[in-house]
């Protein structure tokens, strides 16, 4: 028979313990990476673009220099319904 002393196993239980111990950290620090990798506002729908109104579009037409104020004025007024003006 072979007989150990009581303190014969320690190194064992203290590796064991260390082994459990990595595991568990391993664990929160993949559960920490994914929550941080994985933003809560990717699963949020995006809002949707604002539509630009016809009239919208002609003024930043305009403000880029794209037609002229006559051009501009003639459209406007077609847009608003105000076709009084030749």
């Amino acid at each position: 028979m072979i007989f150990h002393s009581p303190g014969a196993m320690l190194p064992f239980a203290i590796l064991g313990g260390l082994a459990w111990l990595a595991i568990v950290a391993g664990v929160v620090l993949l559960a920490v990476w994914a929550i941080r990798a994985f933003p809560s506002n990717r699963f949020v729908p995006a809002t949707p673009a604002a539509v630009e109104s016809p009239l919208d579009t002609l003024a930043r037409r305009f403000a880029l220099g794209e037609m002229t104020a006559d051009d501009f004025e003639r459209s406007r007024d077609l847009l608003r319904g105000d076709s009084s003006k030749p």
